[in-house]
């Protein structure tokens, strides 16, 4: 659970200088953005799917769960960043 609260802390932090980033037209901010939101996935994959020696999952399936829920929100941030924007 400490890993998960510092990945949860790292994760907010890189999130609000992802938005910030984005607020003020960065050019690099949508390709950092998409980064975070693959090493997010990659990392609440990671705690929902690996087994302990016991063959269970390391961790219950009600915190496994709650992890994935901020990557559907980091890919629902994301996606439109992609978005190609019409000209006015």
């Amino acid at each position: 659970m400490v890993v998960s609260s510092v990945i949860g802390a790292l994760g907010v932090l890189a999130w609000l200088t992802a938005a910030r980033a984005v607020k003020t037209g960065k050019r690099w901010a949508r390709h950092v953005a998409t980064v975070m939101f693959v090493l997010g996935a990659s990392a609440g994959l990671a705690e929902l799917l690996t087994k302990d020696t016991s063959g269970a999952t390391g961790l219950p399936p009600e915190p496994g769960r709650a992890g994935i829920i901020p990557c559907q929100a980091g890919g629902f941030a994301v996606t439109p960043l992609w978005r190609r924007r019409r000209p006015t």
